[in-house]
């Protein structure tokens, strides 16, 4: 048992206590003469003077003393510690390494010094400590336990290599927290190794580690970079003449490249080199490289560029998939006594774009038979609600669309809706005195909106004047509402099909819908995802994942490496998860035949920002639990520290309490006693030379 101090250096007050007694021994009356008249009618009163050279009240002096001494003690904040109990430093450790191989680790020189520093940290632990390796990109593996055996650690780093995949560090760790739970009594470590890229650092800030536990990075990026990378690519259909070519541009970032480079990118197109182009990429900023437009095939199609390789190689390939260009057909069917301008904007609107081409074929009834639907990607009504045929409703639940725009004749119809409705009208809603009414309440999630995810106020600026009121039934999902509540458009699911209704004017008679800039691009992904084509990216980038077709069956997705997946499906269908980048083919039943679909994935371009950051700024964000969390989760057995057991004791406010006690003792003796009472001395007349003034008179 021992006494230490949280704060030693409060002990340096003690020197203060000679203070008072220095100022007390070093005291001196000086008297000054004053001239007076005459003293005669004064009585002569001799005072004794005391030297206060020395103490004569030693009691007091060691209370006032003792009292100042206690208050230093407790600013030190004294402890009883216990080495047994103490034994920290002779503690075993338990080191987590968290290894970064994502793709920007294997710049030229980074993995062989990443490799030697987990090395070294291995080699610094002794006796019984413990380690464990976990290798992360933007998900976190966990390649090695807490285990004592050295060796087989350092032979796992054999296996880690650079993936091209981004960087996450907050699920690494997360990881290294549930691996600590199988030391809860030793002293703990988390390291990091590597090249310490800003965008690692998203999500971490809500990463907590529980007191005690230290997290310190080991950077082993370099101080400066040159690099080119594929940035994006721009690949689409082009006509000519009778001929459907495929224009493909790519965009490369280049980095202090040290001169301008000449490089010879190649174009790949569904597994065979199409053509190349050269181009010289300057040493700083974007360069675009255009090719020469080749033959596109009728399917989709599986595009890649690449650049010569350079210090990072993994950034120098880059994927993308164009969509097939078949067309895709829209029954509108319309009213009989409908004039053709009345849809004039939606057939034009339409008929603009290609991947796919929509053509619309107006009718005056819907498609009655298998044959017909077969060849028809969406039905859609306007202002038009016959009665559902057997026909359409197995064909819509096996995956066919349905759009309802309703006006001014459904508004008025009382009889009862189709079940694809979702909607019971009760008449007209006119908004034209209060200048029409506009949409609220837009769920910009979902994949019908997903055009104005970056324009989000483009469909608040649309306004309707007149728009058919009604009640959604309840197994309808409204996707949108007016200002004044009315549903503006509703989704239901029919088997693998969908059935859209939208109250609010396609056209211009009732609203201005069509003379906004969010119309063309709306009605396009209306039809586009009711007939389940949503308009697919070229790529998806690493760590997302990819919902498959609906039309598979017992789906079967092989990835980059040639694994297969088969993904379980649920109420929102099947997907799969994307950590590699490069090509995803789907089919149904087995991986043979005609794939159902081709998926593109690629790094995320923020993979090759290699621009270092501080270790400390790197981890800014991880914080640790509370001293109340921090106590009630760790185990009652495990050694405390000093700052534990202080806390426990609390010894300085009982020092405090008494100090408080002697300063009040102080007080009351001071002014009790011999020591509160003044003195009087009344001395025997002494001569008037001995008072220091004149003779009286009549002496």
């Amino acid at each position: 048992m021992g006494l230490g101090f949280l704060v030693p250096a409060f002990l340096a007050a003690l020197a203060a206590l000679a203070v008072p007694i220095l100022l007390h021994l070093r005291h001196r009356d000086r008297d000054r003469p004053m001239r007076f008249p005459s003293l005669m009618f004064l009585e002569q009163l001799p005072i004794r003077t005391e030297s206060r050279q020395r103490i004569t009240d030693w009691p007091m002096l060691l209370l006032r003393l003792l009292a100042l001494a206690l208050l230093v003690f407790a600013f030190a904040r004294p402890v009883l510690k216990d080495q047994r109990v103490i034994s920290s430093d002779n503690r075993t450790k338990a080191v987590v390494i968290l290894l970064d191989r994502s793709m920007s680790m294997g710049y030229t020189g980074v993995w062989p010094r990443a490799l030697d520093s987990a090395r070294a940290v291995i080699d610094r632990l002794e006796g019984k400590d413990r380690v464990a390796l976990v290798a992360y990109d933007d998900a976190a593996e966990v390649v090695q336990r807490l285990t004592d055996d050295r060796a087989a650690v350092k032979g796992s780093l054999g296996a880690v290599e650079p993936m091209r995949r981004g960087t996450r560090l907050a699920p690494a760790l997360r990881t290294a927290r549930q691996l600590l739970l199988d030391a809860p009594f030793a002293a703990a470590e988390v390291i990091v190794i590597s090249d310490l890229q800003r965008a690692s650092a998203s999500g971490i800030a809500g990463v907590e580690f529980p007191s005690g536990v230290q997290v310190r990075g080991i950077g082993v990026g370099g101080a400066s970079w040159v690099n080119s990378s594929l940035r994006s690519l721009d690949a689409r259909r082009v006509r000519e003449g009778d001929r459907t070519l495929l224009a493909v541009k790519a965009r490369v970032q280049n980095h202090a490249l040290p001169a301008a480079r000449q490089v010879t990118a190649s174009l790949t197109v569904n597994g065979r080199e199409a053509t190349t182009a050269s181009t010289s990429l300057t040493r700083d900023g974007e360069t675009v490289i255009t090719f020469t437009p080749v033959p596109a095939p009728d399917g989709a199609v599986a595009v890649r560029v690449a650049l010569p390789p350079d210090s990072l190689v993994a950034d120098d390939t880059l994927v993308a998939v164009v969509p097939r260009d078949d067309v895709l057909r829209v029954a509108l069917v319309a009213p009989a006594d409908m004039s053709a301008s009345e849809t004039l904007y939606l057939q034009q609107a339409l008929g603009i774009g290609r991947a796919p081409q929509i053509q619309v074929e107006r009718l005056t009834s819907a498609p009655s038979n298998a044959a017909a639907l077969a060849r028809t990607g969406v039905v859609l009504f306007w202002d038009f609600a016959p009665d559902a045929s057997a026909a359409l409703n197995t064909w819509v639940n096996d995956g066919g669309g349905i759009v309802l725009a309703a006006g001014r004749r459904l508004a008025a119809r009382r009889s009862a809706m189709p079940p694809y409705a979702g909607i019971t009208f009760s008449g007209l809603a006119d908004r034209v005195s209060d200048r029409g009414g506009t949409l609220r309440d837009v769920r910009a999630e979902h994949a019908l909106f997903t055009p104005f995810r970056e324009a989000k106020d483009a469909l608040t600026a649309v306004r309707a004047w007149r728009y058919p009121r009604g009640d959604a039934s309840p197994t309808a999902d409204i996707l949108a509402r007016f200002d004044d509540g009315v549903p503006a458009v509703l989704e239901q699911r029919m088997g693998n099909g969908r059935a859209m209704t939208l109250t609010v004017p396609l056209d211009n008679q009732y609203g201005d819908f069509p003379l906004q800039p969010a119309y063309l691009p709306f009605v396009r992904q209306l039809v586009l995802h009711t007939s389940g084509r949503d308009a697919a990216p070229l790529w998806l980038s690493t760590g997302e994942s990819w919902s498959l077709p609906t039309a598979l069956k017992n789906p079967v997705v092989t990835g980059p490496t040639g694994a297969l997946t088969r993904p379980q499906a649920d109420s929102a269908g099947a997907a799969v998860a994307l950590p590699d980048a490069g090509l995803y083919t789907a089919y149904s039943e087995r991986a043979s035949g005609e794939p159902g679909g081709v998926l593109a994935v690629n790094v995320p371009f923020s993979e090759s920002e290699l621009t270092p950051m501080d270790t400390t700024e790197l981890l800014l964000g991880v914080r640790t639990t509370s001293t109340a969390e921090s106590a009630a989760s760790a185990n009652t057995d495990a050694p405390m520290t000093v700052e534990e057991m202080e806390r426990r004791q609390n010894p300085w406010r009982v020092l405090l309490i008494v100090a408080a006690l002697l300063l009040l003792a102080e007080t009351i003796l001071g002014t009790r006693g011999r020591r509160g009472m003044a003195r009087r001395v009344v001395a025997g007349t002494t001569s008037n030379s001995s008072a220091g003034g004149s003779t009286p008179a009549g002496k």
